[in-house]
């Protein structure tokens, strides 16, 4: 069983607390809780199929679904009081079905933190609807679906933040990932979620306003529909994802050692760039770029790549290639435009040495800087295995290769980066005890 950590677990605590209290005072608040039974039925009903069909968020710890505008129907047709105490109810059991691989411990653990996450983000929203001037249907009093819609609007989004927010200081505590990284992540979803939701809602309140329970029925479709769009961006996603995956294995076909280097490449820099708190974009990408760094030298010989003895100016002339040829490869690829001007840059030095255009300190883009440290670095110790070590060159050991990338600070490696990558590699050592 996994151990968190004591900070992640006071976390979970406390959310389960303040729901706890919250939904103590709604009980105790006053005021009938069920207006209508048979529609409190539906609704959970509808919110429980959506929750046990989730919709995978590629890159990202979590999952969407399409519960909201159920419970935002919910909340809408019997009061903020049901919405607060029975949807918990309804989302857990969903939970216990989905998950029930997992231990009991942990789907106990997990269903009591996502029921205060729940009575927290659906409090939060109910208070801003009020606010904002908003009613349920039982008390609109002739009230039309026009004068709902900036308060449906506020509520979702009041929900939908609050629910990020709590989700992203969590998996932040549990994981050590910057707070900053996951949140841009679930930012990437919450504007899709956010479009496809705040009118999924405002059209059940039309339907419910002049359908009644009918129109309750009705919600189906539109939940179907959304469900369909969330789904269909999440597929995009993997696509740009296995790209990243396919590029780095015909890498590997290539040179047996290329898949260690690649994994290696991209976990050093994306340790380094968090360390230097690169800017969320930056962040985003970095590890895509380091296992794509190397693209380019599909297009040497392999003569040449391998070779054992010394190179010819020639060797040199085609090696040196590879970066360019890399950025080439990838500008063909919208989604990975970002991290072209990083692979072309990432063998070039603050010294004007480098190449392929001779960029001198100032010039070479920070991301770059990062990758040449972690690229050089794995280059020179290899991996543990054998068939990670490269044909020509004997691997230093690791405190050799930290020297030589000390050694390198100002002519070959940014002096910034190298500081940084030296504070990592003493972190990591402190935390394996060496």
């Amino acid at each position: 069983m996994r151990v968190y950590s004591r900070a992640f677990n006071l976390y979970k605590r406390a959310v389960c607390l303040l729901g706890l209290a919250v939904l103590v005072g709604t009980l105790t608040s006053g005021g009938p809780v069920v207006k209508d039974p048979i529609e409190l039925g539906i609704f959970l009903l509808v919110i429980f199929l959506a929750e046990i069909l989730p919709v995978k968020l590629p890159g990202t710890f979590s999952e969407t679904t399409m519960t909201m505008p159920a419970v935002l129907g919910l909340f809408i047709s019997q009061g903020p009081a049901a919405a607060i105490i029975m949807t918990p109810i309804s989302m857990a059991a969903a939970d216990l079905i989905v998950h029930r691989g997992h231990g009991t411990r942990w789907l106990i653990d997990m269903a009591l933190h996502n029921a205060g996450v729940c009575i927290l983000s659906l409090a939060t929203a109910s208070f801003t609807y009020t606010l904002a001037g908003g009613k349920t249907l039982a008390h609109y009093a002739g009230g039309t679906p026009s004068d709902m819609i900036l308060p449906l609007l506020l509520w979702v989004f009041a929900c939908s933040t609050m629910n990020a927010l709590l989700f992203t200081v969590g998996v932040s505590l549990c994981t050590s990932e910057p707070w900053r990284v996951l949140a841009v992540q679930h930012l990437r979803w919450f504007v899709p979620n956010y479009l496809i939701t705040g009118p999924s809602g405002i059209l059940f309140a039309y339907l419910y306003l002049q359908y009644g329970i009918t129109g309750i029925l009705l919600v189906i479709v539109p939940f179907l529909v959304g469900r369909q769009a969330l789904n269909q961006y999440a597929v995009q996603v993997t696509a740009y994802r296995e790209t990243i995956t396919t590029l780095g294995s015909y890498m590997q076909h290539y040179h047996a050692y290329t898949k260690g280097h690649l994994e290696r490449v991209a976990a050093l820099a994306d340790k380094i760039a968090k360390y230097m708190g690169l800017p969320l974009q930056s962040l985003m990408f970095i590890r895509d770029a380091g296992l794509l760094h190397d693209i380019g030298k599909v297009g040497v010989n392999d003569e040449v790549l391998d070779k054992v003895g010394a190179l010819t100016e020639t060797d040199w002339a085609l090696i040196k290639q590879h970066p360019a040829r890399g950025a080439e490869i990838l500008a063909q690829m919208k989604h990975l435009e970002r991290i072209v001007p990083w692979v072309r840059g990432h063998h070039e030095r603050p010294d004007g040495r480098g190449y392929p255009d001779g960029l001198q300190d100032g010039e070479i883009p920070l991301e770059a800087a990062v990758l040449a440290v972690a690229d050089a670095f794995d280059a020179m110790s290899g991996g543990s295995d054998d068939k990670d070590k490269r044909v020509y060159r004997a691997p230093l050991t690791l405190d050799q290769a930290v020297d030589q990338v000390r050694y390198g600070a100002g002519t070959q490696f940014d002096p910034r980066v190298v500081g940084a990558f030296m504070r990592v590699m003493a972190r990591e050592e402190m935390e394996s005890g060496g």
